[in-house]
């Protein structure tokens, strides 16, 4: 039987796992300063919404910068997600993670494609997943992007560090995908979008949350993908917008998904150009994601689910 976390009810046990806090730090920060409006059941317990735990995640996030959860405990979604997004000045990158990722962009530098490989699988055999994915893999294709549109990097350096990362990725992925029978969400971008990195990390750290994970990867017309999910039982299909000139396409693709979908298999929406399109604009059943806090609260509801 499928589950939808996007309409079920959650106990405070599995709300309090899936935004990593305690038990007891949701009831306290829910008595003290009402952070969510939980409803009961009829037999008197709390229950959560998928949103509430998106909050709370938030939230958690937010106090781990350092901010006190009676002044931010009203702040909105949006002011929430500006904190995090802030960088911590509590807590740097570990020196591990800085290491590797100073170790990749020397290999870039020399055009070292077997040491920039090495690195990268070094930081797979080293590190937990997600510092991995948010210490080295990103900060590394950022800065190495910023040196392209600065002109000390080639279109082929880029070109280099990308190939790696997709090749090590995909090879974790496929490990982790060999030993989980979990519930199974499709990963992929829409017609016209070719950049693929992103979507390919996060299908990555599903896939070690025990979320079995087929990635279709880039390019891919939205009845293709509805047709691949009518052979899989899939919950959701998680797509990556990035170029926003190509934002009208998506969403007249994205209403073509939809129209081709099971009604209970939700589409998950991030990218960076997802932010500049209104929340109407997506079609019924669509989950956006704001950021990283999102997804991993999306991640685990559905592995809390199945546990």
């Amino acid at each position: 039987m499928r589950t939808d976390p996007g309409r079920a009810h959650y106990s405070i046990k599995a709300a309090a796992v899936a935004a990593g806090l305690s038990v007891e730090t949701v009831r306290a920060w829910e008595r003290r300063h009402g952070i969510v409006n939980a409803r009961r059941d009829r037999d008197g317990h709390r229950i959560y919404t998928a949103l509430d735990v998106a909050r709370l995640r938030r939230l958690r996030l937010a106090t781990e910068r350092g901010h006190a959860i009676g002044k931010i405990a009203q702040a909105s979604d949006a002011e929430l997600d500006r904190m995090i997004s802030q960088p911590d000045p509590n807590r740097g990158f570990s020196a591990p993670a800085q290491a590797i990722a100073a170790q990749i962009l020397g290999a870039v530098e020399r055009y070292d494609i077997e040491g920039c490989d090495q690195a990268i699988a070094m930081a797979f055999a080293l590190l937990p997943l997600p510092a991995v994915v948010g210490e080295v893999l990103v900060p590394v294709l950022r800065e190495v992007g910023d040196r392209w549109h600065q002109g000390r990097f080639t279109i082929g350096q880029e070109r280099l560090v990308s190939s790696a990362v997709r090749r090590q990725t995909s090879s974790v992925l496929n490990a982790l995908n060999a030993t989980t029978k979990g519930p199974t969400i499709v990963f992929a971008t829409l017609s016209g979008e070719l950049h693929e990195l992103g979507i390919l990390l996060y299908a990555a750290l599903a896939a070690s949350r025990r979320v079995r994970v087929c990635y279709l990867g880039p390019d891919m017309p939205p009845r293709e993908i509805a047709d691949f999910c009518r052979h899989v039982d899939v919950v959701a299909v998680a797509i990556s917008i990035v170029m926003i000139e190509d934002l009208g396409s998506a969403l007249q693709q994205l209403a073509t998904l939809r129209e081709c979908l099971d009604p209970a298999t939700e589409i998950w929406i991030g990218g960076a150009a997802s932010g500049y399109a209104a929340p109407a604009q997506f079609p019924l059943g669509s989950v956006t994601m704001s950021g990283p806090s999102d997804f991993e609260t999306r991640i685990e509801l559905f592995g809390s689910a199945t546990r």
